[in-house]
């Protein structure tokens, strides 16, 4: 992560290949132009877009603006869009034949001195095409290079890909990019655990009971059927997103924030993290999902997962973590709930009051971003009852700033060569190897109703605990209908103010 007020230096170009697909115009080119109107992109960093097409540098720049006019925060307009076009040229490119980069590498000597930064925004099964198209070309010297997600497609093609990588570059070159690790929420569990003394001390086994990561989505799967049916959830969302955002849950503090330090701590979550047992791995596929463009007419390919996972070391035995995500659910939602152990001895079911749920810290990633405590109080009046309360961090109340996007940040921590946030080898390999009894005897998919909250057996895998999510309303199982409470969480009624099955 980038010390206060220190620019990226030494870069002198972003090459973007694939600059005309999707990922290239719905995120990196508005983050790069937003980088640009604040002052984060230096003056004498250029934008080369590659691609197969022959565009040409007008082209290219009307491309980029469209991008930006659609996906953007800010309009394309004025001298701002001005001075960020004059930073755009292309050069076509072809991965596969001998002389395929030479318009890129003249573009290069256009710009100057200094080091790319090239940027895959490829499919994944073109990695070591462009990987090895930089070696022949003789621009690995001194580069840098951003692999999106997913880095293979389990642990054998993970390790193979990564031994094209390293016949080019050496792995301090190397940004294997997950986007959530840009997120200021997801930062923030560093800062909320390891700075805070009300928390660090009951962050663990002894008052933790469970703790439950959610990545829910509203929208399909946008006209990504080809890329869905080589993927999938688990690939797409479980092996990167949620896996990274459980190691910033449960990892021990770092020795510094030296980029290997904290990465050595995420390492080590995954290794004490055992495989996942199929039998509590629960896929879903959303009613519809046949009928999306590009996806076959029997296609078997999980849209929803939700699974448990146990990390065998002093802190977190015997405390479960619960994952699930989806598309085409209730609504859009990324949360991390923990849910605490119940009071030793609770004097209030002695008395005949009803006793609520459990307390829980909520970390809501995105949207609404902040953190939410839920306690029980006395209700006013001169009955003693217990109402439900919470105590409420707002990110937008609290720091009235406009937030970075997730890609701008990574983009800058890319460009200074930090790889606090991006993930190294060894991680990605072990986050595989989790994972791998799932793809080898994945289970059943079961279908779910549009718009729900996924199969009614991923309220069953939880049991007898339940789903929670912010603000979700009334409870309600994961095909829609209502799920009466359970004792083990809500004595008389639902855990916390709101339930994920909603």
């Amino acid at each position: 992560m980038r010390a206060p007020g220190r620019a990226p230096s030494g870069v002198s170009a972003i090459v973007i290949f694939g600059a005309t697909g999707d990922l290239a115009r719905r995120k990196l080119l508005p983050a790069l132009y937003h980088l640009h109107l604040e002052g984060l992109l230096p003056g004498g960093v250029a934008v080369v877009g590659s691609s197969r097409g022959e565009l040409g540098d007008d082209a290219f720049r009307e491309l980029a603006r469209q991008a930006v006019a659609r996906f953007g925060r800010h309009p394309p307009e004025g001298a701002s869009w001005e001075g960020f076009a004059r930073r755009l040229r292309y050069a076509g490119a072809s991965f596969t034949e001998p002389e395929g980069l030479a318009a890129v590498a003249e573009r290069l000597r256009e710009v100057g001195p200094g080091a790319p930064l090239f940027y895959a925004a490829v499919p994944p099964g073109a990695f070591a095409d462009v990987v090895r198209a930089i070696g022949r070309a003789g621009l690995a010297w001194g580069s840098r290079i951003v692999l999106e997600k997913p880095f293979g497609h389990d642990l054998a093609s993970a390790r193979a890909l990564n031994a094209v990588v390293h016949e080019v570059f050496d792995e301090s070159q190397v940004f294997r990019i997950d986007h959530y690790m840009g997120k200021e929420t997801v930062q923030n569990i560093l800062a909320l655990r390891f700075s805070n003394g009300l928390f660090e001390p009951i962050w663990n086994r002894r008052y933790l009971d469970h703790v439950q990561i959610t990545v829910a989505e509203e929208i399909g799967i946008e006209g990504r059927g080809d890329f869905y049916e080589q993927t999938g959830c688990l690939r797409d969302m479980v092996q990167t997103h949620l896996l990274q955002v459980l190691t910033f849950v449960a990892m021990e503090p770092p020795l510094s924030f030296d980029p290997d330090r904290l990465r050595d701590e995420k390492v080590r979550v995954l290794r004490a993290t055992r495989v996942c047992d199929p039998s509590r791995a629960v896929f879903g596929q959303y009613e519809g999902y046949r009928e999306e463009p590009g996806v076959a007419p029997g296609s078997r390919v999980e849209t929803f997962v939700a699974l448990e996972l146990e990390i065998e070391n002093w802190r977190w035995a015997g405390v479960p973590f619960f994952l699930r995500t989806g598309k085409r659910l209730a609504r859009r939602a990324s949360e991390v709930t923990l849910v605490f152990r119940e009071v030793p001895y609770n004097v209030f079911r002695e008395v005949g009051v009803e006793v609520l749920g459990r307390n829980h810290l909520t970390i809501r990633i995105q949207p609404d971003e902040g953190v939410t405590l839920a306690i029980n109080a006395k209700r006013p009046g001169p009955d003693f009852s217990l109402g439900r309360a919470t105590m409420d961090f707002d990110y937008e109340r609290a720091f009235p700033t406009e937030l970075l996007d997730a890609y701008e940040l990574l983009l800058l921590e890319a460009m200074q060569g930090d790889h606090t946030l991006f993930l190294r080898e060894d991680a990605v390999e072990r986050a595989w190897e989790i994972l791998e009894p799932l793809l080898g005897s994945p289970p059943p998919v079961r279908p779910y109703p549009a718009g729900s909250w996924g199969p009614p057996e991923a309220d069953e895998l939880i049991a007898p605990h339940r789903w929670h999510l912010h603000g979700a309303g009334r409870a309600a199982s994961g095909s829609g209908r209502p799920v009466q409470p359970r004792a083990a969480d809500a004595p008389g009624r639902p855990l916390g103010t709101a339930s994920g099955t909603g």
